[in-house]
């Protein structure tokens, strides 16, 4: 199994179109560990090691991706750098993320974009 739930590398996939191959995508979903999990009481940071990752550092969290499960619902960054994808997992709600938000059933989708036509506005 692995050490990637799918909620989250849909989330990742939706983040990283175009900027990560389909190779490197398959090959972090096929880690079988974490290189590191930190629960941090509103979310976690996850990391996966992997030489295909680029060494250079990069950002990247568009388009907005939202995970919700009832209440709860959540944000997510991903960090690469350095031969390593870094997924940051946050509450993005009312409802803080809980320690077990791994093992639920997350549904991932993008935020929508609040379009405002402010040309007719005086």
């Amino acid at each position: 199994m692995s050490a990637i739930r799918p909620f989250e590398a849909q989330a990742i996939r939706l983040m990283a179109h175009g900027f990560l191959s389909e190779e490197q995508l398959c090959s972090v979903f096929a880690a079988q560990s974490l290189s590191s999990y930190e629960y941090t009481g509103c979310g976690y940071f996850l990391s996966v090691k992997d030489p295909s990752l680029p060494e250079a550092e990069k950002t990247l969290s568009d388009p907005a991706v939202v995970g919700n499960c009832g209440d709860i619902q959540a944000g997510f960054v991903v960090f690469l750098g350095k031969r390593q994808l870094t997924l940051e997992c946050h509450t993005w709600g009312a409802v803080d993320v809980p320690a077990n938000f791994r093992e639920l059933d997350v549904a991932v989708s993008t935020a929508p974009v609040n379009f405002v036509d402010l040309r007719s506005a005086t």
